[in-house]
């Protein structure tokens, strides 16, 4: 309330008929006699504007029940007249006494017949318009009111003992704001901390802890399904990136985590639908397309073989356009020409092409001698015939992984081999390259 306002006294009172036991029954002289002189008196003691307001007394347009009830809520003084026990003037008091601890004055003509249930047990002022009771009954309101003011004490019989606070919706908002801000800010905090963490289990630690301040935190949820997607902790992965997903639906990062945890776990399907809206939110990301080409490439071996293998080539494909020195999907474009070749012009020009990736394939491991990057020299060098080269390219390439990495990445590698053999029309000096390089992979496996 502005410093300027007045302060309301609102009298949830009878509009019409004050009842049988009612002597004073004109509800203007009541409000202009006793209402009026209390509200004078409180604004000389207290020094601020003060107002009475009375339900009927309304000119605004439509229902009075939200009104009523939000008076019960917001008026800092609540004066309820109990004469003629009016039913709703009694569920206004509940409602009062179910939303405020002060300050709550209840008032009436006739104490013994109209105050009534287990409002009896409370103190009610009795009031007339007789002089010297109508003067007692202005005083002593002003006086409860009073009090109730300064001690803020609580005068509801509801909520008196119960753990419960009432603040308006505004102030619960901001206070919700002010709470996410800050958790968002500590969370920011920790986040920070853990992306410089040294090793895997520290980061975990800081990352949870983010969670603890902000479970809301996408990039938390999503960088702790990278780290139990690398420890090959699959359902933690895919429980936490798919979190990140939903919280941050348009970072394509998560999506595309989410598909290759998905994809590592056998979810072809589920992995195949979040590739697709990985490049999707970001169509120039060249790894995501060679993550759904490798999925794709697996469903076809499950069903709709021709149909999934044109998929992988197209996703591989794409891949190549925006980078278009990545050996990976370049090789991967070949094999699945191979795989996909129906005549004898289609099959060797398949052939063919797969060979020229060896001049590619020496410049890039030049360039980025990494595990995978050898073993599609690996390849290159079997569809030149080139078996003894070949298989020394594997060697090097298995040996450049960490040990507990090589039987999964082995078992990778060797499939595509092992369909691409099983098309039955390659030349016998490839045939028995790549029948060297399965032997090879299984030594691993």
């Amino acid at each position: 309330m502005a410093t300027d306002d007045p302060m309301t006294i609102f009298v949830a009172m009878p509009g019409t008929t004050l009842g049988e036991h009612a002597k004073w029954t004109d509800i203007k002289e009541i409000k202009r006699d006793l209402y009026q002189p209390i509200a004078d008196a409180l604004e000389a003691e207290l020094g601020v504007k003060v107002r009475v307001q009375i339900e009927k007394d309304r000119e605004a347009a439509g229902p009075i029940h939200n009104t009523m009830f939000g008076e019960a809520l917001e008026a800092p003084i609540y004066i309820a007249d109990l004469t003629g026990a009016n039913p709703n003037v009694y569920l206004e008091l509940g409602v009062r006494w179910a939303l405020r601890d002060n300050v709550t004055v209840l008032v009436s003509q006739d104490v013994d017949h109209d105050v009534r249930f287990n409002v009896a047990h409370t103190r009610v002022v009795k009031y007339s318009n007789l002089y010297g009771q109508l003067n007692e009954a202005r005083q002593t309101i002003v006086n409860m009111i009073l009090h109730g003011l300064r001690t803020m004490n609580n005068d509801s019989p509801v909520r008196q003992g119960s753990g419960f606070v009432t603040i308006p919706r505004a102030e619960l908002d901001e206070r919700d704001a002010e709470i996410s801000r800050l958790r968002q800010e500590r969370g920011d905090e920790l986040f920070a901390a853990a992306m410089d963490a040294e090793n895997d289990d520290d980061r975990v630690d800081l990352l949870r802890r983010v969670l603890k301040a902000n479970p809301t935190h996408a990039n938390a949820h999503g960088e702790l399904g990278r780290v139990f997607g690398a420890a090959g902790d699959d359902e933690k992965a895919i429980h936490h990136l798919d979190r990140a997903t939903h919280l941050q639906p348009d970072a394509a990062e998560w999506w595309r985590e989410l598909g290759v945890a998905q994809g590592r776990h056998g979810d072809l399907d589920g992995a195949a639908r979040s590739l697709q809206k990985a490049v999707e939110h970001d169509p120039g990301d060249a790894e995501t397309y060679a993550n759904l080409g490798g999925v794709h490439r697996r469903r076809a071996r499950l069903s709709d073989r021709v149909e999934n293998l044109r998929k992988a080539r197209d996703s591989y494909e794409a891949a190549a356009r925006i980078n278009k020195h990545d050996l990976y999907p370049l090789a991967n474009v070949r094999r699945l020409n191979v795989l996909l070749a129906d005549d004898e012009a289609s099959r060797r020009a398949a052939a063919t092409e797969f060979a020229k990736l060896k001049l590619l394939a020496e410049y890039v491991v030049g360039e980025e001698p990494t595990p995978w990057r050898r073993l599609d020299q690996a390849e290159a060098l079997a569809f030149n015939g080139e078996k003894d080269a070949a298989l020394e390219a594997l060697r090097t390439g298995m040996s450049e992984f960490q040990p507990t990495r090589r039987a999964r990445s082995a078992t990778t590698a060797v499939e595509p081999l092992q369909e691409i053999l099983a098309v039955g029309w390659l030349d016998e000096p490839v045939a028995d390259a790549l029948r060297a390089m399965i032997d090879e992979y299984q030594t691993h496996t």
